[in-house]
């Protein structure tokens, strides 16, 4: 093996590593399982799973339910789980996070029994993408080359199987297999089971996600003997390997396995299937793998524990996952493949790696070392209310190296230690939050590099955090409060583009977690002044949709941390009589990114 990197001198493979995808220019994949070596049996043991849950801009979300089994626990402050000795499949270690506004997130790893095993889930956005009538079907965009096609009179309930021919509600998602970030988003890794049976690695050719809902929120599904036609579109990377035909395979949301189902078609660039259920459905081609174990050491015989490692094919992307608590690493990569290994930090740092394979049999490659500097900073302080008073619960929030913390504030004190990517001072903004107060301070910069810093005392008074969206249509009121419970408003944004023109776009999710629910969408909001909007509203026995934007008058545009307020006006078509209603409304949403 030829060097790369000084800082390391081995190849490694992670306990959670997300299963790697290779070129094949077979004209067909419709063969399982393919040229792997003997893959040992499933068994139950007995381990710890730890790990950190984010948003799509990789802010820590906190109040996720987690499950693995039958043990289930919330994300704390900074999107941290941990789960100590619980039974783990020895195959799929598998875990789920469930958040309101977000689809469900999910991981599987090769479980290393009697350890402390560490993933990271980055959690999608679930928004509705489109309806169209149950009686007629119709076709759904999830994004331009993808898309779902609906016959007429197709779609039942989940939970009685009864015949629906009311409004149908897709929320749908769309995973791009070339890209770097993929295996913090999808859902278990790239391990299936195949139609024989058998374990086998993946390569998969695109990723969607596709769920049905009634006007209420009732989950949908499609009827026994009917199916939905899918239409992937294959990254322009991968249309030079990709087959003529292709197995499917739908993701078990209860075992945390790929299961093969059917097979795609390859129509120019696009490849086209039907599907009988709903889940994630992925195109894949099984490929042969080897298995790799090692430890990672850093310079003094420290293990590292949940270190990143990435793997990176010339032609077929990067795949990773982490290092478990003491530092060991196991798990799959590609058979008889050149692929380039690089040992990363949080902050993107690579501190090592090196030229991997081809690799034709399992190898135990020992020891792997790296020298490392970390740096440690604690920061220190104390927060008092607007009565000058310590805080009995709030937090603090601390952006440090393009990374974001938080501190739980605890009878006015608080103690956040970070491991910092870099040596160099910098400033670091910290703001804090009084919970029962509803109250948010000035954020206070200070400038720090390392060791134990004091930020002194801070006031978390001055910005009420109350949120709220009020709505009137059809002589109905429609409320959403928060931090009133079950109430919850999310503020989200994403980047892309309208035509060939980039665009920015943010989205308000209003919900009471139950029957009301509420999402508006502006673009290329930047301050105050008249946006068009485009806003869905599901209530019992009603669905309301734009049919003409929405005016969004916009009359504070705070910075992140602080709030949008406004009013709503326009029209809104209740989508089960097809009749159009005036709407007003107001706004206040605080801005998370």
């Amino acid at each position: 093996m030829k060097k790369l990197l000084s800082a390391l001198t081995v190849t490694i493979l992670t306990a959670s590593l997300i299963g790697f995808i290779a070129c094949n220019k077979d004209s067909s994949a419709s063969n399982t399982t393919s040229g792997s070596n003997d893959i040992p049996p499933d068994i139950t043991v007995t381990a710890s799973l730890q790990g950190r849950v984010v948003d799509e801009n990789g802010v820590p979300v906190q109040g996720a339910a987690v499950t693995s089994g039958t043990v289930s626990t919330t994300t704390d402050i900074n999107g941290l789980f941990n789960f100590s000795n619980i039974s783990l499949s020895s195959r799929f270690g598998y875990v789920q996070v469930v958040k309101s506004g977000y689809f469900t997130g999910s991981r599987s790893i090769i479980t290393n029994s009697g350890a402390s095993n560490y993933v990271t889930i980055q959690l999608t956005p679930r928004t509705a993408t489109a309806t169209f009538p149950a009686a007629s079907g119709g076709t759904i965009s999830v994004q331009p080359g993808d898309s779902a096609a609906f016959t007429a009179n197709s779609i039942v309930s989940a939970a009685t199987n009864a015949a629906y021919t009311g409004t149908v509600h897709v929320f749908a998602t769309y995973l791009d297999p070339t890209a770097a970030d993929l295996y913090k988003h999808m859902p278990g890794d790239l391990r299936g089971i195949g139609s024989d049976g058998k374990e086998t690695a993946l390569q998969s050719f695109g990723m969607l996600r596709v769920e049905l809902e009634d006007d209420a929120g009732n989950k949908l599904q499609i009827a026994s003997g009917q199916k939905a036609t899918l239409t992937w579109a294959i990254p322009a990377t991968l249309q030079s390997s990709a087959p003529a035909t292709i197995p499917l395979w739908y993701f078990n949301d209860s075992t945390g396995r790929w299961i093969q189902q059917g097979s795609a078609t390859r129509q120019g660039n696009n490849y086209v299937g039907t599907v009988s259920h709903f889940s994630w459905w992925n195109c894949d081609a099984p490929i042969g793998t080897v298995v790799f174990k090692l430890h990672v050491k850093d310079q003094y015989g420290n293990p590292i524990p949940h270190t990143y490692v990435e793997f990176t094919s010339s032609t077929m992307g990067t795949r990773g996952g982490y290092t478990d608590a003491n530092g060991f690493a196991q798990g799959l990569i590609l058979k008889g493949q050149a692929l380039v290994m690089k040992v990363v930090t949080e902050c993107g740092n690579v501190m090592g790696g090196i030229n991997v394979g081809p690799a034709l049999q399992d190898q135990d490659l020992g020891t792997v070392t790296i020298n490392v500097n970390p740096v440690d900073l604690t920061l220190t302080g104390t927060v008092v209310d607007c009565s000058n008073n310590p805080v009995d619960s709030g937090m603090v929030n601390v952006t440090i190296d393009g990374l974001d913390y938080r501190a739980a504030v605890t009878k006015g004190a608080f103690t956040l230690p970070i491991v910092r990517c870099y040596a160099t001072a910098a400033n670091i903004p910290v703001t804090p939050t009084d919970f029962i107060g509803q109250q948010t301070g000035s954020t206070t910069t200070i400038n720090a590099g390392s060791g134990q810093v004091k930020v002194g005392q801070l006031s978390a008074c001055g910005i009420t955090n109350t949120q709220f969206v009020t709505v009137t249509v059809n002589n109905a009121t429609y409320n959403w409060t928060t931090p009133t419970p079950p109430n919850t408003i999310t503020y989200q944004v994403s980047t892309g583009s309208i035509g060939t023109t980039p665009a920015t776009f943010e989205q308000i999710l209003a919900s009471d977690n139950s029957t009301h629910r509420l999402s508006l969408n502006l673009t290329n909001l930047s301050g105050t002044g008249q946006y068009s909007a485009y806003m869905t509203l599901n209530a019992p026995n009603t669905n309301y949709a734009y049919g003409n934007p929405v005016t969004c008058n916009v009359t504070s545009f705070g910075a992140v941390g602080s709030f949008i307020t406004g009013t709503l006006s326009g029209n809104l078509k209740d989508t089960i009589t097809n009749t159009s209603y005036p709407l007003t409304g107001s706004l206040k949403v605080q801005r998370t990114q």
